[in-house]
């Protein structure tokens, strides 16, 4: 044995024996793990070819992140493609939110929108004065182009939504508290809030689920909350009631929610408290009374004909809500079955544009105002909700990119590892409210900044200037049409 050998030996002898302990242990574990699956009868896989099941289900689990960094593109993934998310995340944190090289879209795809700018663009001036809700009420609320959309404390942990009320506070726009109650996490923000009162009525219920008056009026009645809004169903699940499992449901959530902890809790499909569109509007009076404050509705479009229906009942018992939230059947949500998520309700725009139409033609459009929410990201999805009828927007995925979400897609299992839809505690402590409102605010200004400067290239000083006739969609090859054209105004209606 040479001097060398001698060497090595001494230096790396100490290493050696407790490595080949752990590779032992680690043999020993795999080979009882494929015993134990060669016996078991649910897996044929993993029955017939024990190690190599094995592997091939680790690599199955791995396989999304792997895909996510290492192989698809910046346009590949869903629901929010890699570029949009680094978007966010450049805004947000105050980095290079510019992009090179020229647009990586196919945009001569046909579904595709796009807008028609000016050749006399306007200096980009336009600050955001916001809209003005609920003129009839003691109580109007002035609301902000950009938002945040319907979010619960339960799907989402408490240090997110703290962090989104302190940047809405920052930013001067509101929070949707979403259908899971008022928490101690959405006021302590400081924010503007939409309470939201979905089909389970957590936070003013009683024991059987029906709607508590004296509860309801208790909360509403708090400075912070500004408008009421009355969720009807939602683009990510239209026709199904919110979902929330078990092991998201704390003593805490249970509390506010009005329900038992650690059980699943899955809301109704549908209120209890009307059974028509006039049962509905007499409930829409009821909370106006008891608060003052504007009242809205919120729904994914099915049948068209449901919003003649409204309409109709609307002017019929002279009870009109103060606005209407338009979700789009791409919205995005925690937990929804697949059926639900992929084959039912309209698109965004084209729901925005049947629903406009109708309150034109039924005279209702004057009194009513517009909300859009569905893959509303960048400030042109701002400028193009708007151009189709929204009188403002909401975004909830965006919001929660602003905070450090990563689209792990692991919303509906309380292992969210960037701490954002999760109660785990440790996995919350990545997420710092006081470093993440700023950038909260810093996401909706950038939003905000890059709507003014659409409106300026497409001519405008305004925003209520835009139309439909500023939206082109691609319907096929060298055949691009004017939305205005595909979808009409009632009566050539002007926008506004």
């Amino acid at each position: 044995m040479s001097l060398t050998d001698i060497l090595l030996v001494v230096v790396y002898y100490p290493f050696i024996e407790p490595l080949k302990t752990a590779f032992l242990l680690l043999a020993a574990v795999f080979f009882g793990m494929a015993v134990r699956d060669f016996f078991q009868r649910d897996s044929s896989i993993k029955r017939n070819f024990p190690l190599f099941g094995m592997g091939r289900y680790i690599i199955a689990q791995a396989g999304p992140p792997l895909r996510q960094y290492l192989f698809e593109n910046d346009r590949d993934e869903r629901p929010i493609p890699r570029y949009i998310r680094k978007w966010i995340q450049a805004s947000a944190t105050s980095a290079t939110a510019t992009v090179p090289f020229g647009t990586q879209l196919d945009i001569d795809k046909p579904g595709t929108v796009l807008m028609r700018h000016s050749a006399f663009p306007r200096p980009a001036e336009y600050h955001p004065e916001g809209v003005v809700c609920g003129e009839r009420r003691r109580h109007p609320y002035t609301v902000n182009r950009f938002n945040i959309s319907a979010m619960s404390f339960g799907s989402l942990g408490k240090n997110a939504i703290s962090a989104l009320s302190a940047g809405a506070k920052i930013g001067g726009f509101y929070h949707n508290t979403g259908e899971g109650g008022v928490s101690p996490y959405h006021l302590g923000g400081g924010a503007d809030l939409v309470w939201q009162i979905g089909t389970g009525k957590f936070g003013c219920r009683h024991q059987d689920g029906s709607f508590n008056e004296e509860a309801f009026a208790e909360v509403a009645s708090h400075e912070q909350i500004k408008m009421i809004e009355l969720k009807l169903s939602q683009g990510a699940k239209p026709g199904k009631g919110g979902i929330l499992p078990g092991e998201k449901i704390t003593d805490e959530i249970a509390a506010i929610r009005m329900v038992k902890p650690g059980v699943d809790v899955i809301s109704p499909s549908r209120h209890a408290e009307w059974d028509d569109a006039e049962g509905m509007c007499a409930f829409i009076g009821r909370l106006q009374e008891l608060t003052g404050k504007p009242v809205g509705i919120k729904f994914c479009l099915g049948k068209p004909s449901f919003l003649d229906d409204i309409c109709r009942a609307f002017k019929s018992t002279g009870i009109i809500p103060d606005y209407i939230a338009v979700d789009g059947a791409e919205g995005g949500t925690g937990a929804a079955p697949l059926a639900h998520t992929n084959m039912l309700g309209y698109p965004l725009l084209d729901a925005l544009m049947l629903t406009e139409n109708a309150l034109i033609k039924h005279r209702l459009r004057d009194e009513i105002r517009l909300c859009a929410s569905g893959k509303v990201w960048t400030g042109g999805d701002l400028a193009v909700a708007i151009a189709a009828g929204a009188d403002w927007c909401a975004s909830a995925r965006g919001f929660m990119l602003s905070v450090g979400c990563i689209q792990a897609l692991h919303c509906n299992t309380n292992f969210c590892p960037a701490g954002v839809a999760t109660h785990n505690a440790w996995l919350q402590r990545g997420l710092v409210p006081d470093v993440k409102a700023p950038q909260v605010a810093r996401f909706h200004e950038a939003v905000i900044h890059d709507f003014a400067d659409v409106l300026a290239s497409c001519g405008y000083d305004n925003p209520s200037d835009l139309s439909r006739k500023d939206l082109m969609k691609v319907v096929g090859w060298h055949d691009i049409r004017p939305l205005s054209e595909l979808v009409p105004y009632p009566w050539d209606h002007a926008a506004k």
